[in-house]
């Protein structure tokens, strides 16, 4: 006696089957975009502060070149009165570090790279606190202090590189 085998066959998922993958997705996205946004905060910070490291040198480069009156990079500085042409929209161009100049934003707040000019040195503040973007803590000198000169992509041409001191306004 042969007993035909009917498979009894469903295609498909149940309802109950994808509300559980949904589930497990919607975990899953839970735990990781907290992580992705940490990530992507702490890659903003770290790109503040390799352009401060950026800005910071090609100043210094700068300066030194115009103390030992080289020519081959910038080549106004052999002579004192065109010294004076050199400012940090020069150096910007000349080291291809225009976009080191730009905002950063670090857990939602706005940084604007500044020069420290008391200890020669380019940090990111907030502009509305004067907080550093590196300790989150206030600087030492307000961002409207007179030893502190705001770098940013429309740099003015009143800060000037000279041999006395790296900006001098």
């Amino acid at each position: 006696m042969t007993k035909a085998i009917t498979k009894n066959s469903k295609k498909g998922f149940t309802l109950v089957e994808l509300v559980i993958v949904i589930a497990i997705l919607a975990i899953l996205a839970a735990i990781a975009i907290p992580v992705v946004n940490s990530i992507i905060n702490t890659a903003s910070k770290n790109a503040a502060l390799s352009n401060a490291d950026s800005i910071e040198l090609a100043i210094k480069e700068c300066q030194a070149h115009i103390v030992s009156r080289n020519s081959e990079v910038y080549p106004e500085a052999t002579s004192s009165t065109d010294r004076s042409k050199i400012d940090v929209a020069m150096v910007a161009e000349k080291k291809g570090i225009k976009e080191a100049f730009e905002v950063v934003t670090y857990n939602g707040v706005d940084y604007l790279p500044y020069w420290d000019s008391v200890s020669d040195a380019c940090v990111f503040l907030d502009e509305a606190t004067g907080n550093d973007i590196t300790t989150g803590e206030k600087y030492k000198y307000e961002t409207d202090d007179t030893r502190m000169f705001p770098l940013s992509t429309v740099v003015s041409d009143k800060i000037m590189i000279s041999s006395a001191s790296v900006i001098d306004l």
